[in-house]
């Protein structure tokens, strides 16, 4: 049985064509929209050949436009197929292509061969001026006379230019002289050669720039410095020109490789910038690497951690993280200026990197801190293996540390009287405590000025004599009671005289790095003050009419060992005595200093250890570890006292330590 369809009212046929036209519209528009924003998609038309030219073009176009291409090699056939129809948008593709990656070398060799077909031939003078572009863009800069020889080319031709030789001064109403381009054109393909990772052709390529860096000079420091964003195609050649300016050991190049310690888009760039200017030797350099150290926001020092830090401080993925591209910048940072003569840099190795306590840090960044420290200390201990287990490792350290200890010296210290040292320290000390300085800029100055030591002594001093602002001076007191140099000794007593509290108060709390230091073999240079002036010093401030320089010597005096002076003087001021002395900074270090000098209140100062207030156990810690010489790591005053895993410091430990503090 045959079924009839159910009749349909007939549509008039202009409305019917109406309709599919609409709808071819509609489905028109929306796969340009989706096309538009998605990259894959526009590749595939612009590498379709049954496509419509115009369409492919587009494409093309706007893939060179959203900088975002998917697989560089499918790009570059893509604008082999379109140079012909127009040059300046396969050109254009072919840039992108060639900032996104490396295409390989198949690829631009079809592009190339494409741009030099007998079809190009026949196209107008303008559109030959961009194929020769397109040839410059690949490398084959001897077709740059062709588009010098009409002024001014093509945007796209002017941008290829650019592009090529960031040295150069490419403007349309400026024309590029023949001889100048003949020249870059030796340079650059010497620096396509340095990229290249076959060490065969690079080292030789790196020497040659080397000999003859007086005209390689420009087009190294433009590549080195980049610009906002460094394509990833592009940062081999770039982390290459960093390398050579190194080797070059020319000045000149200190502030672009200074700048590019800051890199945000690629840990290989700083790295090499580090090395590079270890390499270069020049003083300045100090104190940008020993800045970039302390700076706390950087992308890729989380990466030298085996354990992912969390989606919120990286952007990859915890699935990739085992394999993630790292570049141990601290380390390259440290390395630099040890051969610079920054002795810090060791210790900050030895306590931040080389002890297993701080964290499972990857093998490589092991292995080059123990290289450069062995590089800088042919004596230092041997024996640290960095693919050891913890217990091995830690052991190794402790001998490291207990060498460091002893005051080893730098073969060539950091000369600080040269030129560049003196303008760059002198700079660092004026920003301590300098008017619109920021907290976190500030931070990060002081503990650089830590680091570089008795080199920074000269200009914190100098700083501080002329500082008319209370804040500046206070700040570089308390730095000066970092920097290791007896030099600093006479300059912080007088402070403790300066009118504002807040300077009397660092001063006094700085002079404990010298009075009765834990390292005395760290310290440099002489002073003609004996420490008995320092304890009689700190035992008139606590007379001081503020209350923040009496809580700050006596804060002092906590790492003292035990003397018949400082106790009768302690006592004497005591809170239960004096009323005005009865608050919190002074009753927690009054604790501390009568538990070391008499022996008594150990159950009080544990007490306190034990409180749930994070401010006053911080506070005791601070005080107590130092004066009793106790393990930095036997106790955590941030860990919760009542949490399961707390480390707790327990009554004999406590007094073991006591009893050899006190003991004659």
């Amino acid at each position: 049985m045959t079924r009839i369809a159910p009749s349909t009212p007939r549509v008039p046929r202009v409305t019917t064509w109406a309709c599919l036209w609409l709808a071819a519209v509609l489905c028109g528009s929306a796969r340009a929209e989706e096309s538009a924003a998605d990259p894959a998609a526009d590749l595939r038309l612009a590498a379709r050949a049954s496509a419509p030219v115009e369409d492919r073009l587009a494409a093309a176009r706007r893939l060179a436009a959203g900088g975002v291409v998917p697989d560089a090699d499918r790009a570059m056939f893509a604008a082999a197929g379109l140079i012909a129809a127009d040059p300046a948008a396969a050109g254009a593709l072919a840039r992108a292509a060639l900032d996104a990656g490396e295409p390989r070398a198949e690829a631009r060799d079809a592009l190339l061969a494409a741009a030099r077909a007998d079809g190009v031939a026949a196209l107008p003078a303008a559109a030959r001026r961009d194929v020769a572009a397109v040839r410059v863009l690949l490398g084959d800069r001897a077709a740059g006379a062709e588009v010098l020889e009409a002024w001014p080319p093509s945007e796209f031709a002017l941008e290829v230019l650019r592009r090529d030789a960031p040295e150069a001064d490419v403007r349309p109403d400026a024309p590029l002289a023949a001889t100048v381009w003949s020249t870059h054109a030796e340079v650059a393909d010497l620096l396509d050669r340095a990229a290249a990772d076959d060490t065969t052709v690079a080292w030789p390529a790196m020497d040659a720039l080397r000999a003859r860096r007086e005209t390689a000079l420009p087009l190294l420091l433009a590549t080195a410095a980049g610009g906002p964003a460094t394509p990833r195609g592009r940062v081999p050649r770039r982390v290459r020109a960093i390398v050579v300016l190194g080797a070059c050991g020319d000045r000149r190049a200190t502030p672009i490789l200074a700048a590019a310690l800051s890199d945000r888009e690629d840990g290989w760039v700083r790295a090499a910038a580090a090395a590079a200017l270890g390499d270069l030797g020049d003083p300045a350099a100090v104190v940008p690497l020993a800045k970039t150290l302390f700076y706390l926001g950087d992308v890729h020092r989380p990466r030298d951690s085996w354990d992912y830090p969390g989606k919120g401080n990286t952007d990859v993925p915890a699935e990739a993280w085992n394999d993630v591209d790292y570049f141990a910048v601290d380390v390259a940072l440290c390395d630099a200026l040890l051969r610079l003569g920054v002795a810090g840099a060791a210790e900050w190795l030895l306590r931040e990197r080389l002890d297993p306590r701080t964290g499972r840090w990857r093998v490589r960044v092991l292995q080059d801190a123990v290289d450069a420290i062995r590089a800088a200390y042919p004596d230092a201990p041997a024996g640290y293996e960095p693919d050891a287990g913890y217990p091995r490792r830690l052991a190794a350290c402790d001998t490291l540390l207990a060498w460091w200890r002893q005051g080893p010296r730098l073969a060539r210290p950091i000369d600080e009287k040269d030129a560049g040292f003196v303008a760059a320290s002198r700079a660092l000390a004026e920003s301590i405590g300098g008017k619109g300085v920021s907290v976190m800029d500030l931070q990060i100055a002081k503990r650089a000025a830590g680091l570089l030591g008795p080199a920074a002594v000269p200009a914190l001093l100098a700083t501080a004599a002329g500082a008319k602002s209370r804040v500046q001076r206070a700040e570089i007191a308390s730095v000066l009671g970092t920097v290791r140099d007896r030099r600093s000794i006479e300059p912080l007593l007088a402070l403790t005289s300066d009118p504002v509290p807040a300077v009397r108060a660092n001063a006094a709390e700085a002079l404990a790095a010298y009075a009765d230091p834990h390292d005395p073999a760290l310290l440099s240079n002489a002073s003609g003050v004996a420490p008995d002036a320092i304890v009689a010093r700190w035992i008139a401030l606590l007379d001081d009419p503020d209350a923040g320089p009496r809580a700050s010597a006596l804060k002092a005096i906590s790492s003292l060992p035990p003397r018949a002076d400082v106790r009768d003087a302690v006592l004497a001021h005591a809170a239960a005595v004096h009323a005005e002395n009865a608050f919190g900074d002074w009753t927690l270090a009054e604790a501390v200093v009568r538990l070391v000098q008499t022996g008594e209140g150990l159950e009080q100062v544990l007490g306190v250890l034990g409180e749930p207030d994070l401010f006053r156990r911080r506070f005791v810690w601070e005080l107590l570890r130092p004066a009793l010489r106790l393990d930095p790591w036997s106790y955590d005053p941030a860990a919760d006292p009542a949490g399961p895993r707390v480390r707790r410091l327990d009554a004999a430990t406590v007094g073991a330590a006591l009893a050899r503090r006190r003991a004659p």
